[in-house]
């Protein structure tokens, strides 16, 4: 399969977030673990109120 060099031409790119660093830390799957902890309780105080959300 032949190299094929593409040329892009960009206005306003960005900002952009790196999601996986180079020690194979990533950002995304830590932040679903904080987010789905907080989300629990929430959504307890919500099912009390209104019974048909799970």
């Amino acid at each position: 399969m032949p190299e094929t060099l593409w040329v892009n031409r960009a206005k306003e790119f960005g900002p952009l977030i790196i999601s996986i660093d180079t020690k194979g830390k990533n950002l995304i799957e830590e932040n679903k673990k904080v987010f789905n902890a907080k989300k629990g309780p929430i959504l307890g105080k919500i099912n009390e109120k209104i019974r048909f959300i799970k």
